[in-house]
């Protein structure tokens, strides 16, 4: 079994403790934010949202790629506890397609900071962030074998990391892929330098902008922008008034409406 390391809390309102007085970026979201910016590079097709409102009205969207991830979860868990442990967590991330050894330690963080609420326990809502942020890694380094016939059910584009010409891609991939691309839409919105990071200025530059946009009366604009704003209020950006993009992932979760089945 995998002993977990001692994590820094996640830095985000009710769900996270007090950040520490020197926090510091971790390995982790680091090497996100370098993968961030190579995906983002190569995969033209994704791109930010065209204003707050439409980040608002996409989290029905977002809700069902996650929703979506459920039928990976009750495959992985093969207890049926209703929970993930390390080794279920490494089948999911081999249903990616990446070679087996590939990635371990990176695997190893992602899982280890997986329990965010601190219960000792990976329920559905942290397996949705991990896997999605495992696809992210295992994408950028191009790490890819040929899908499993039992698993296979698209062919997938060749999207420069080697699962062209005619490979084809699993479930798990496809699902992973779409929720992730459209995380991306609500995230470069606000990550306007590319610096893998959300600064805290970027929110209210953002924000301001919405604001002004919603001067000509539209009830809808003004929902949508009371909305994001509150929604981003309840973060803590923590000294260095930036978020990573866990850590905003796992927000966009409870945002568009994500829960694990015994909170439902």
């Amino acid at each position: 079994a995998l002993v977990r390391p001692p994590r820094q809390a996640f830095r985000m309102g009710a769900c996270a403790s007090s950040p520490p007085e020197d926090p510091t970026v971790s390995a982790l979201d680091l090497a996100l934010a370098a993968r961030l910016k190579t995906y983002i590079a190569t995969h033209p097709d994704v791109h930010a949202a065209k204003s707050l409102h439409k980040v608002a009205l996409n989290f029905g969207g977002m809700l069902k790629s996650f929703e979506a991830l459920r039928v990976v979860f009750a495959r992985a868990d093969a207890d049926s506890n209703g929970t993930i442990e390390y080794h279920e967590f490494l089948s999911a991330c081999l249903e990616l397609q990446m070679t087996k050894g590939q990635n371990q330690e990176l695997l190893k963080e992602v899982y280890a900071t997986a329990d965010v609420n601190g219960d000792g326990l990976v329920d559905f809502r942290e397996f949705a962030m991990a896997l999605t942020l495992a696809f992210l890694i295992v994408a950028v380094k191009g790490d890819w074998v040929t899908a499993d016939d039992s698993t296979t059910d698209v062919r997938a584009p060749d999207d420069g990391f080697g699962l062209g010409n005619g490979t084809t891609e699993t479930e798990t991939r496809r699902l992973t892929h779409a929720a992730l691309d459209k995380v991306l839409e609500a995230w470069l919105v606000f990550d306007t330098d590319g610096s893998g990071f959300i600064q805290k200025a970027n929110v209210h530059h953002a924000l301001a902008t919405f604001a002004d946009q919603k001067m000509g009366g539209s009830h809808e604009l003004g929902a949508s922008s009371k909305l994001i704003s509150c929604r981003f209020g309840e973060m803590n950006f923590g000294q260095h008034d930036r978020i990573s993009f866990q850590e905003f992932l796992y927000a966009v979760e409870e945002w568009c409406g994500l829960a694990d089945e015994e909170e439902e």
